[in-house]
């Protein structure tokens, strides 16, 4: 009964998502290239499966996500060296702190703490005051002059909004949106072969996962 209840709360949730986001256009092509270099990734090994997460720190569902979804993908899939996280970042402009959320987590990333900060950003409840993100920075032990000079010198706005470019080509406009793809050899780039957009419960993400490694 509680994981009956549990799935009805993620369909209930995900129709929400799926109303507030866009209605028209195709989005998400399966068969699109989009380069990810630069990207925060995790992974063991060379995996040519790609889990991309397109998010935001400030979006409920996406916390959602990063709280109950991806530990279960990154113990089946991403530390058994089948499947490589990355994360794409969306800030929505209806949310005033995401931007700044996701500053954070870049400056985090030039320390080798992305998904620490990931974590920790996830665990907020959308506040994101410089206080708290900087006891955040100091709990991961950064070097707190570089993290601040990092976040006022503003160094990643423009990878942020790259970040947010190549979404909206993709015809995104709502988080959360998971990509699944495959590395195209030789470079950078990911081929686009499934998604799921909104929130989830984790079966969806591995029947899809599953599929496509049966499919390689």
């Amino acid at each position: 009964m509680a994981g009956s209840i549990r799935i009805s709360r993620w369909i209930v949730a995900a129709a929400v998502v799926l109303v507030l986001g866009p209605q028209s256009g195709a989005f998400a092509q399966k068969g699109a290239k989009i380069s990810v270099a630069g990207y925060p990734s995790m992974k063991e090994g060379s995996p040519e499966l790609v889990f991309i997460e397109v998010s935001d720190f400030q979006c409920p569902y996406c916390r959602q996500g990063a709280r109950d979804v991806l530990p279960k993908v990154y113990k089946k899939f991403v530390a058994t060296g089948k499947v490589e996280l990355i994360y794409l970042a969306m800030p929505l402009q209806m949310h005033s702190q995401a931007f700044r959320a996701a500053q954070v987590a870049a400056c985090a990333n030039d320390q080798n703490k992305f998904w620490d900060m990931h974590h920790l950003l996830f665990e907020d409840r959308g506040d994101f005051a410089p206080a708290q993100t900087s006891a955040y920075a100091e709990e991961l032990e950064l070097d707190m002059p570089a993290f601040q000079k990092c976040i006022s010198g503003r160094g990643h706005d423009g990878e942020i909004r790259k970040s947010i470019r190549v979404a909206q080509n993709l015809g995104i406009g709502s988080t959360p949106f998971y990509l699944l793809g495959r590395r195209v050899p030789g470079g950078d780039k990911v081929q686009i072969l499934e998604f799921v957009k909104g929130a989830w419960p984790y079966e969806e993400f591995e029947k899809k996962l599953n599929a496509l490694l049966a499919s390689k």
